[in-house]
């Protein structure tokens, strides 16, 4: 999977660089300001994939950040003065921003300009993904809505945009902040949310009734500056800064309204659009009941096609308790079925920081990497149950075979390389990402080991969301293509279909550094086995900048060892092959390492 932000990406159209009606102070041409729109869009994307760039990479599915139109500017937001490029601010869940649409198809025939023009060049985005055996997923917002409303603090029926408590209002627990009125900002598309009731687009009735456009379906309780870390309800009911929190209480008067909103919506761009699957952002922020009752009714409504769709959530959160909690239902044990598909794996992300990034030569202790991913079959004792569960979706699947394993993203952890990260350290990461069980997940931009300057180590923050393809004074397709990071994760990539057991094996840790002794040395091994453990294909990693030795590494005992050897398959970091030759197996083993590496051995038998 690519996580690609799409307004980060290329400028396949500067045309909608600045939309029509649209603030023109909204857009940078230098792609400098990350506040600010860059130019990247769907045409950007789609040169991309006709020319072969994802399939060269290896690459099976594209994840797009939010498409729908969104309010394209707050003047509150974490940070302050922002705008929408990211698309998780929705204004509009029917409708396609404009700036990621264009006014004609690939090859020349025109759109209309309005809803239905940009709904179908999103559906041949889809269709042209698909063609090259290429997957979309698309990022939704069920939390909360943009900024489509202020708070009338001084009571004067007018939004004034200079004044911070017009925007934010200090939560409060008991009741509702009364004074919240629709914005009407065009130039900023800050206005009522939309659909207001029924749509029609492609030759599809979609039956939307307007619950969103309604204010009484929002909480209207404010925001305080700890409530999304909060984990006593006010992380559920509060707003997301100047983002309009939606009341998804099970008791709400509108609940089942507002579920089947969303369900007319989401069944309408799985099926006419064709999207293969949703990423649900902001899981933790909304009652569970409310995932439980939109993921059933939405599978009813798919029927058999469900089995092809993929409904994973952002859970942010490291321990697996919370994580695993939204793949279970809210009234288990009653109900056995899954709630959302799968998660991403915040849990192995952190600790997979944790060991590999690291500034100059230091590493991390990955012990706790090894914990972070046998808790994927663990039970959990508070509920002596799996953290996740086991029982199989539609596709056949459990969660725990489905869960998404990543190192990097757009929110506050951000990219893995900033300053102090060397390209080299960033290759093993990506590596570790593509070696790991659970579906692989790579940020934008990591095929090139894109360079975050402004980010730091053990700081949050969103500098490293800068375009990867500048329109000017940037790499080229060639030069990304030609890098090493690039043809390091097409070999990875390309592993993984010749050795399903990178997929669907087992893991097995092999050894592990230990900072209590002398033995600390930054090595990470562990082995991917079938469950007859006939395929067996070894990983070892060297965050040192020293030849290394593991320590001796127990296979299991019913392995057949005679006559077999480990044969070398790929490796990361070494410019000369001989240092990993293939080797006799033996129980225990032991494997050489050369200094920042990795290497891949596939059990054989002996030529």
């Amino acid at each position: 999977m690519y996580f690609v932000m799409t307004d980060r990406f290329m400028d396949g159209d500067p045309a909608n660089d600045n939309p029509p009606g649209c603030d023109p102070a909204l857009y940078d041409p230098h792609q400098k300001d990350i506040s600010r729109y860059m130019g990247g869009d769907l045409r950007g994307l789609e040169k991309a994939v006709a020319s072969g760039y994802f399939n060269d990479l290896g690459v099976t599915t594209l994840w797009l950040t939010p498409v729908v139109k969104n309010v394209w500017l707050s003047s509150y937001d974490s940070g302050g003065w922002k705008t929408s490029y990211h698309g998780y601010w929705a204004q509009d869940w029917l409708d396609i921003d404009p700036h990621l649409t264009s006014a004609s198809s690939l090859d020349g025939k025109p759109y209309s300009d309005d809803a239905e023009g940009r709904m179908q060049h999103y559906r041949d985005f889809v269709k042209l993904a698909q063609s090259k055996g290429i997957k979309v997923i698309q990022d939704v917002v069920m939390n909360h809505a943009g900024p489509v409303f202020y708070y009338d603090a001084n009571g004067d029926g007018a939004f004034d945009v200079t004044k911070k408590e017009e925007c934010l209002q200090p939560f409060m627990r008991e009741g509702y902040h009364a004074n919240a009125k629709w914005a009407d900002i065009p130039k900023w598309n800050a206005r009522r949310t939309q659909p207001d009731g029924p749509r029609e687009l492609l030759g599809a009735k979609i039956k939307t009734g307007g619950i969103l456009s309604r204010l009484e379906s929002y909480g209207r309780k404010g925001y305080s500056d700890d409530s999304l870390g909060k984990s006593d309800g006010e992380e559920i009911l509060c707003d997301f800064f100047s983002l309009r929190d939606f009341w998804t209480a099970p008791d709400g008067e509108h609940f089942d309204e507002l579920v089947d909103e969303f369900v007319e919506i989401y069944a309408f761009y799985l099926t006419t659009v064709g999207v293969d699957g949703l990423r649900i952002d902001t899981v933790k922020h909304v009652h569970h009941e409310f995932w439980d009752a939109f993921t059933a009714r939405l599978r009813a409504r798919l029927g058999s096609a469900a089995a092809d769709k993929l409904l994973f959530g952002e859970v942010y959160d490291g321990n697996p308790a919370v994580l695993g909690r939204y793949t279970w239902r809210s009234d288990w044990p009653a109900s056995m079925e899954p709630g959302l598909d799968a998660v991403l794996d915040f849990n192995t992300c952190f600790s997979a920081r944790s060991y590999l990034r690291q500034i100059g030569k230091h590493f991390g202790n990955a012990a706790d990497l090894e914990k972070s991913i046998a808790t994927r079959a663990a039970i959990d004792p508070t509920k002596d149950r799996p953290f996740y569960n086991p029982n199989p979706g539609p596709d056949g699947l459990g969660s725990q075979q489905k869960i998404i394993t990543f190192i990097e993203n757009h929110d506050g952890l951000n990219r893995f390389r900033v300053d102090g990260i060397t390209e080299r350290r960033n290759r093993l990461a990506q590596g570790l990402v593509m070696t790991l069980p659970g579906i692989p997940c790579l940020y934008y931009g990591t095929e090139f080991s894109l360079l975050d300057k402004g980010g730091k180590i053990h700081e949050d923050g969103e500098t490293g969301r800068m375009m990867l393809y500048p329109s000017r004074d940037g790499p080229g397709i060639a030069d990304v293509k030609s890098s090493t990071s690039f043809m390091e994760i097409r070999a990875l990539a390309d592993l993984r279909e010749q050795l399903p057991v990178l997929r669907t094996g087992k893991m097995i840790p092999l050894w592990v550094d230990c900072d209590s002794g002398s033995e600390d040395d930054g090595i990470f091994a562990f082995a991917r086995a079938s469950d007859d453990e006939k395929q067996f294909v070894i990983v070892v990693i060297n965050a040192s900048d020293e030849k290394r030795v593991t320590g001796d590494m127990k296979l299991p005992s019913s392995l057949e060892i005679n006559g077999m050897i480990l044969k070398l398959v790929l490796a990361i970091g070494i410019s000369d092959q001989e240092e990993a030759l293939s080797i006799p197996l033996a129980n225990p083993l032991r494997v050489t390492v050369p200094p920042s590496s990795m290497v891949v051995y596939e059990l054989l038998p002996a030529e």
